[in-house]
């Protein structure tokens, strides 16, 4: 009995010691109900616009062990653009600015990730708009990561913030009145599948 419960100790204990080996990225799914993707652009130098766009989806492939080896994939649906004016939507949405019947879609691959603190990260990028590809750095905070309340699923929760130059995507329009410089945040839950 003695050598049994022995055997079944060392076994437990070179299991647990052999389960990082084993740990691999886990696929989370972003959760269109609890994304959302704003912007603040200059406007004038009087004030700023503040947008949203309210409907994405993607995956966040998450390697807790090895965070520098997880990566995410999202699409942004242009038309879901909301400024709390429906004149300037169908503004921004139209052909001088977003181009959305041309360009339904925006949308980032990561290609790398760089791990800056216990639960913050660079991640570097392509970043898709008005079909005009450039990179992009992205700071990504893991707020939380565990089980939730209401479901009992896995699910992790991120703040990404970031600024771009919409020149750089092919909108100069209003040069010197309309900012350049675009200061992006989402806020993202992603559900383990």
């Amino acid at each position: 009995m003695k050598r049994l419960l022995a055997a079944m100790a060392a076994g437990a204990v070179l299991s647990a010691a052999a389960a990082p080996a084993f740990a691999a990225e886990v696929a989370y799914k972003l959760d269109p109900a609890h994304t959302e993707t704003s912007f603040v652009i200059d406007r004038f130098g009087f004030t700023s616009v503040i947008g949203l766009f309210a409907q994405s989806e993607g995956t966040i492939w998450l390697d807790e062990a090895a965070p520098e080896k997880s990566r995410v994939e999202a699409t942004v649906n242009v038309d879901s653009l909301l400024t709390a004016n429906a004149t300037r939507d169908e503004h921004l949405k139209g052909e001088r600015w977003l181009n959305a019947a041309k360009n339904p879609t925006m949308t980032f691959k990561s290609t790398k990730v760089e791990k800056t603190g216990d639960t913050t990260a660079k991640v570097t990028g392509d970043l898709t708009i008005m079909g005009v590809t450039q990179p992009a750095v992205l700071d990504v905070k893991l707020n939380k990561i565990g089980t939730a309340p209401n479901n009992q699923k896995k699910q992790a929760g991120f703040t990404i913030t970031g600024q771009i130059s919409r020149k750089a995507f092919g909108s100069a329009g209003a040069a010197g009145m309309i900012g350049d410089a675009v200061n992006i945040r989402i806020e993202t839950l992603a559900v383990a599948q």
